[in-house]
Formats: structure tokens, sequence, C-alpha cells
């Protein structure tokens, strides 16, 4: 048994909160059988599976879970266990050691995923609720059961929880279904977003149980990584692509704006540029004007050389050759895109290009100003993935791959005519083997492999929910799960029986903001380079503070008001810094500041005075990389935004639209 049931009732385990939010005295058996009651509500039959195991579990580990009073007179919990005593909660003042860590975890922002591994201080719990809203989805992991039975009888969950989207797996009783929780959890773009940690001596406790958890973590989390691409391994070039780029945006198109301009009642074909090409290239004139075609970057060369102009093609990568697409006749075939992605790449291009939500809060601004927002989908991490995730929400019910080989097909990476006229062969006797279409085994990269994997995981996905057949015409290459094989002359015979006009349906779009609205994005693309020094103000700020609060915390006979006044000027110059648009950019790129944040976590401090001193180390090294990485963003902006006549006519705006080329 699990306690959670797919995407529409895994978050099952809801209860309610007392308006006035004190806990309400309740005898502990009493407590437990409501407890029960409400578990059993929810996942009818658990309560018959705790009584057939809960002897064998509680044997099992071997752990005496004892009450202590703490100094705030509070009762805490204490894990006896091998001769150890470990307290669960600090014994100064359990509250303040879950404050210190909630308040590292930084902005939990709304539709956030957080893991909580273990129940030992239900403080950590109450801060975490307190500090998010209730669009934000808990994770509870309890390692261990000893703990998870003692507090059956001690927390109220209808209080604690109220009506918040929590999700609870123990130890010994549903720990089967952490995995899969986990891995919806983190599904689409929420893998930035989430935040976790792990309550203080439970390393020490169940160490195995802790190193699966990360272990399962960070393998869920290395889909979101794929679906990245090599937008976040080339994260150097991120930020300037970035700036650079956004001009495009205010004359730019979305691209759900596509949605129902383009006729779904014909087949779509994504065009991928691997080594299978070679053989149907070809065939792919009797699909134009018959289908919808979209191929990658790396396949357009080949295409226009073939007398094949696609309807759109894609880009993604920050650091694409030109090369792959320089000829003129793909100057102004529509372009699906990132804003993060090649610079070369978007300034070659003339016609239109068509954007969609990657998560960034500069962007989403833009749209907000406008009272417009910005639709997001699905990446997959390669072009093909974002290709083919647009083909499935535009609707199309037929959808075929060509040239997806995801493997080394006759030891070539790529179609000729891509990277070189004609591809060399390459030595793959080391590489991985899967299943092929056509071959027993055909090698592949592990990048290549997550493809594929990401791919049938997506099909199955969307199959759930819509009437939709996958043919996979590629005619070589790695096996695709959920698709149908056929050749492409086979599928161009069978699918493509009406004319539609592509081209026409977009080119009769508007762009997605008017000429006013356009002026107001140029208007506020002028400021970023002042927006930018904000945060560099903001990190020294951050700084003094950190100072202050390591000099606090060495005195002796610390002053807690003291204390508690520098946390929450913390916590102020913090969510400035969180709420400047621009952040977000620079703490993508910001791999060494996450580890600071990250070393250390799981000490053990038995006072709060260690608490603030390891607090303030992370705070001071964290916000003297942020000041480095945000003075060079700001002069790189301001090469981007700033302009030579400051005194000609119009607004700031238009005559930054003006330096940059940008002309109506």
């Amino acid at each position: 048994m699990l306690w959670s049931r797919g995407l529409q009732d895994i978050w099952r385990c809801f209860f309610r909160k007392n308006i006035s939010g004190k806990r309400r005295r309740v005898m502990p058996e009493k407590l437990m059988n409501r407890n029960l009651k409400a578990l059993e509500k929810r996942f009818p039959g658990i309560c018959e599976i705790m009584d057939e195991k809960k002897e064998e579990l509680l044997q099992k580990e071997s752990m005496h879970i004892t009450e202590e009073t703490a100094f705030t007179e509070e009762q805490i919990l204490v894990a006896e266990k091998d001769g150890r005593r470990l307290y669960l909660a600090g014994r100064r003042n359990p509250k303040a050691h879950a404050e210190n860590q909630i308040s590292v975890l930084g902005k939990i922002v709304p539709n956030a995923p957080v893991f909580v591994m273990g129940m030992g201080n239900i403080h950590y719990l109450e801060k975490l609720i307190e500090e998010s809203d209730d669009s934000v989805i808990i994770l509870i992991y309890e390692p261990l059961f000893s703990v998870f039975y003692k507090q059956l009888k001690r927390i109220d969950f209808e209080e604690i929880f109220g009506k918040r989207t929590v999700s609870l797996v123990v130890e010994g009783i549903n720990e089967e279904g952490l995995e899969s929780v986990v891995g919806t959890m983190l599904q689409g773009d929420k893998v930035p977003l989430m935040k976790y940690f792990i309550l203080p001596n439970y390393v020490e406790l169940c160490r195995e149980q802790v190193n699966r958890f990360l272990d399962i973590m960070i393998e869920k989390s290395k889909r979101y990584y794929v679906d990245l691409g090599t937008k976040m391994f080339f994260s150097p070039y991120q930020a300037e692509n970035f700036y650079h780029n956004i001009k495009h945006l205010p004359t730019g198109y979305k691209a759900f704006q596509l949605f129902r301009t383009i006729p779904a009642d014909v087949p779509a074909f994504v065009v991928a540029a691997g080594p299978s090409l070679n053989k149907n290239i070809k065939e792919l004139k009797r699909a134009k004007n018959k289908s919808f075609i979209i191929a990658v970057d790396t396949a357009v060369k080949p295409l226009l050389q073939e007398g094949i102009k696609p309807d759109m093609f894609a880009t993604l990568d920050g650091i694409k050759p030109l090369e792959l697409v320089e000829m003129e006749q793909a100057k102004k075939i529509p372009l699906l895109t990132l804003v993060t992605a090649a610079d070369a790449i978007m300034d070659y291009h003339t016609g239109k290009k068509f954007f969609f939500d990657e998560g960034y809060e500069y962007v989403r601004k833009l749209f907000e100003m406008n009272g417009k927002t910005l639709e997001g989908f699905p990446v997959g991490g390669s072009v093909a993935t974002l290709a083919f995730s647009l083909a499935c929400y535009l609707g199309f019910r037929t959808i075929i791959f060509v040239g997806q080989d995801l493997a080394y097909t006759n030891n070539r990476s790529h179609a000729d005519g891509t990277f070189h006229a004609q591809m060399l062969e390459e030595d793959t006797e080391d590489f991985m083997k899967v299943p092929g279409n056509y071959e027993e085994e055909v090698p592949t990269l592990t990048n290549l492999n997550d493809y594929r994997k990401w791919f049938e995981e997506y099909i199955e996905w969307w199959k759930e929910g819509h009437e939709v057949t996958f043919i996979n015409a590629t005619e070589g290459g790695a096996k695709i799960e959920g698709t149908e094989l056929m050749t492409l002359a086979e599928v161009i015979d069978q699918e493509c029986g009406k004319e539609v006009d592509i081209s026409s349906c977009i080119d009769g779009m508007e762009p997605v903001f008017n000429e006013k609205e356009q002026e107001k994005i140029w208007d506020y693309l002028y400021d970023t380079p002042k927006q930018v020094h904000e945060i560099v103000s903001l990190a020294r700020e951050g700084k003094k503070l950190y100072h202050q609060l390591d000099k606090l915390c060495k005195k002796g006979n610390m002053d807690k008001r003291a204390y508690l006044k520098i946390l929450k000027r913390v916590k102020r110059n913090r969510k400035k810094i969180e709420d400047n648009p621009n952040y977000q950019l620079l703490s993508e790129s910001m791999t060494k500041a996450e580890q600071i944040i990250r070393s250390g976590q799981y000490l053990r401090r038995e006072t709060i005075e260690e608490e603030g001193i390891e607090l303030a180390r992370q705070g001071k090294k964290y916000m003297e990389l942020l000041e480095e990485y945000a003075r060079i963003m700001e002069e790189y902006t301001r090469k981007i935004f700033d302009f030579q006549d400051k005194g000609s006519a119009g607004s700031d705006g238009a005559r930054l639209r003006s330096s940059l080329g940008q002309t109506e």
C-alpha cells in the first residue's frame, strides 16, 4: 500500500487547523486514535498494517524514544540507542534551531516542493508552514518508525498541517512509495524551486536511510538537468545570452499563440539530425504542405540543401555555433527558442521568434506589467525534446519522429551535412548499448539514453490524457517505447492526405505586445544595470549584518533580543535580494554559493551561539560571492543596455531600442 496514488490523489494527507492557532491539549491515547482515524479515512487499511508491523519495527530499530524537559519547559524527544542519547530538538530553545534552519533555506516560492526528513522536532514543520503559502507541497519522510509512533500521541496532525498539501512516508509502512512521490513532486521545472532539510541527529541515527533519501532526490533531480541540457552546463554563457537576447522579446511571439493558429488535423514531423536522417531525408519533400514540420537547428542545413524548408525550427543550447544554420534561406524560418539561446543565432535570425516560460522572474515581469502571461511546457533537455513537447501542446494527434536516433547508428553521431559534409565513423566499442529499432543493440551515450527515457516517460504521461499516435520513422537508432515503427514513406502515404499552408498561418500572426507595451518594456530594460547594482549594494549590507551576527555570538552572555533583531534584518535583506528580478540569473550560476549554504548543514550545534556563528560563516561567504557575481553582471549589463547619446530625443527605452538596432 502506498500513501500516494497518482497525480490526482497523491496528496490526500489533509488536516484542519485550530482557528486560534493554539495547540489543544488532548490525552495521548485519544490523540493517537484521532490521528489514526484521519489516516485510515484517507488510506483504508493503514491501521491494520501498522498493527501488524508495529512490534516488528520497534524491535528492529531497538530504539527507546523518551521525553525530556528543555530549558523552555517544553517537552522534547530524546533517542536512546546503543548506549547513546541523542536529542531530536535543542535543549536550550527547541524553536531556535528550526528558525535558523528555515532562514538558511532562503525564500520558499509558491508551488515549491519541500522535502523534510524527520518528525523529531515539530517546530521545523510549524516554521516551514509559517514561511510558505498554501501552494507549497511538503513531503515528510520519517525513517524512524519509533519516532513516528511516539509523535502519533503528541502531535495533532489536523492542527499542524491545516489544509496544506502534505505527503507522509514512514519507513517500514509505506517507504516503497518514497521514490514515486519524490519523482512526482520534481516533475516539470520544480527542481530549482525545491528545498530540503534533514532534522538534527538523523544522520547519526539512520545514516543508511539518509543516504538513500539524498540519492533518490539526486536521481530524480537529474531529469531536470537533462531538461535544461547545455543551458545549465554552460552556465557562464547563460546570463550573457539572456541580457543580449532580451531585446528580441518586445517584438517576439508566445509559443502558445501557435495553438489553434496551426491546424492540428494534419500530422506533425519532429525532425532531428541523427545519422539515420541520411536514409530518408528526401522523402520529407512529399510531406511539405501536408503536415507541420519542425526541425532541430542541426537539421536545418541538411533539409535546406535538399530543398525542404521546415515550417519552424528550434534552438536551445547557449553555445550552438552559428554555422549550423548559416544559410540565407534559414534567416526567416519561424524559430522556437529560449532567451538564453546562443546570441549569434538569435541575431542572425530575422524571422518570427517564439518564446515560452523558462521560469525567469525577469521575463515574467515584462509580461505582468502589460497584463499578460507567458505559458510554459516541459523542455526535455535537448532541442529535439523541446520541438517534440511543442508538437504535443499544439494538439497534434499524430506525431512522427524522423532522424531521432538517440544512438550512434553506423558509428556516426549525426547526419551528413550537419557539422561536416560527410560525418566520420567513431569508435563506439566502449559505448553503452541499448535496444535498437531494427538492430538488437545500438551504441549510445549516457545523455542520449537519458533523452530516450525522457521521451518514453513523456509519451506514457501524454497518452493518459490525450488521444494521440506516436510514430517512429527514424529507420534506425534506439528503440523508444510507446511509438509505432514505420518507414517514413509508409507514414507519408498513410497520414499526409490533406493540403495545408502553415506559412500563411504563421505569417498572419501579430507580436504578443503592441507598440505601447513594447515601449514600456524598453523603458524597463533601460533600468536593468541600476537593478543589478541594487544587488551589489544589498550584498554589501548583508556582509555587514553577518559580521555583526558573528561578533554578537562570540560574546559571552549573548543578548537574545539583539540576536533576534539581527536575524530579522538578515531576513529582510535576503528578501530584498531575492525579490530583485535579476537575482535568479545570478543564483543559477552560483554553484559555489549553493555549496556554501549546504556545507555544515547537518553538523550538530549544541547552542544558539554555535548556530549563529555557523549561520554567519555561511552568510559572509555567500554575500562575498554574490557581490562579486553581481558586479560582473552589472558591468556586462551596462555594456548591453547603456548608450552614448544620452541627450537624444525620446524616452530612455526608445533611445535604447535605437542603440541596439531594434528599429520599428
